[in-house]
């Protein structure tokens, strides 16, 4: 377990490293959403109306990340009334497509988290945005 422990603080300092700029848009990391387990790491950046769900399995070095809509403070997922998209399938439907990151990293793991907030940078400005708006009601 302290292996996974170590990985998941080393994966929630590139998280910080590539996602930092959330803050500058109101966004902050919650702690009672961080998750460090034998299989999985997630950091959750959380605003007004949007949380960032950042997530690595450690198994198979998958680095995920999700959209989910927060109503009074509470995540909402859409068996709770809210919405919770994968970011790439969220942002396709609209015509949004993710880029290779041009520079070169260490692992596949910073790879991946440098291609997801590029990615988010560059094509998500209504998610950035926080608005009540940003993300629709799941049906």
């Amino acid at each position: 377990m302290e292996m996974a422990f170590n990985k998941c603080n080393e994966f929630l300092e590139l998280v910080k490293k590539h996602f930092g700029f959330l803050e500058k848009y109101g966004f902050h990391i919650s702690p009672e959403h961080l998750l460090a387990s034998g299989t999985l790491c997630k950091v959750v950046y959380i605003g007004k109306n949007v949380a960032i769900e950042i997530y690595l399995d450690i198994r198979d070095q998958y680095v995920g990340v999700n959209v989910v809509k927060v109503s009074e403070g509470v995540l909402k997922n859409r068996f709770h009334g809210g919405f919770h998209s994968d970011l790439g399938a969220y942002l396709m439907k609209r015509g949004r497509f993710r880029k290779a990151p041009s520079q070169e990293f260490e692992s596949i793991i910073e790879k991946s988290l440098a291609s997801w907030a590029d990615y988010l940078r560059s094509e998500g400005e209504n998610i950035l945005a926080d608005l009540p708006s940003s993300l629709p009601d799941e049906k």
